[in-house]
């Protein structure tokens, strides 16, 4: 994998598009097909989308991974370590919110690494109406997502993993109970 660069963006627009709208749902579609290949341009509609600054936007873009064409991702058990961060969280937490979400393993193990999306973020940050989201794609089920309004961060991510093992295990069982 590699990662999305103005130069890549320049080359293959036309197919890092879906790319960039999977990473920003919000974005006016037209407005992107306008931007064409113009990496300032692709910036400035992710701002008017987001509200965020050129500097956010620029490093979100960054993060976004692309096939470079060297072959699939290594096997193996889906896990926290692929876990995202959506914004609201500084690079030296990171390590720490994996950490507070690690007992998801035994969950995700069951999925394909290659095949699952973690991602998580928090609105509003130390406020009252702080809001942390856990979103997770596994194959073969719907999307899941799980919100914590808890004012303190600690109880937040607690709550947010242990709502998405709760849905994981339904949605499984749910799935067995039908095949039987």
């Amino acid at each position: 994998m590699a990662a999305l660069t103005p130069d890549r963006w320049a080359q293959d627009f036309t197919e890092l598009r879906p790319l960039v709208l999977e990473e920003f749902p919000d974005l006016d579609r037209q407005r992107l097909e306008a931007a064409r290949g113009d990496w300032d341009r692709l910036v400035e509609e992710v701002q008017r989308a987001t509200n965020w600054s050129g500097e956010a936007v620029r490093q979100r873009l960054r993060a976004v991974e692309i096939d470079d064409g060297e072959g699939a991702d290594e096997g193996g058990p889906a896990s926290v370590a692929q876990l995202r961060f959506d914004g609201g969280f500084t690079e030296r937490e990171q390590d720490r919110v994996r950490a507070r979400l690690e007992k998801l393993n035994r969950r995700l193990k069951r999925f394909p690494a290659e095949a699952t999306e973690l991602t998580i973020g928090v609105k509003d940050r130390d406020t009252t109406s702080q809001k942390v989201t856990l979103e997770c794609s596994v194959p073969n089920f719907a999307r899941f997502v799980v919100t914590s309004q808890e004012s303190d961060l600690k109880d937040a991510l607690m709550d947010v993993r242990e709502d998405l093992w709760r849905q994981i295990d339904d949605a499984v069982n749910k799935r067995k109970e039908g095949a039987r």
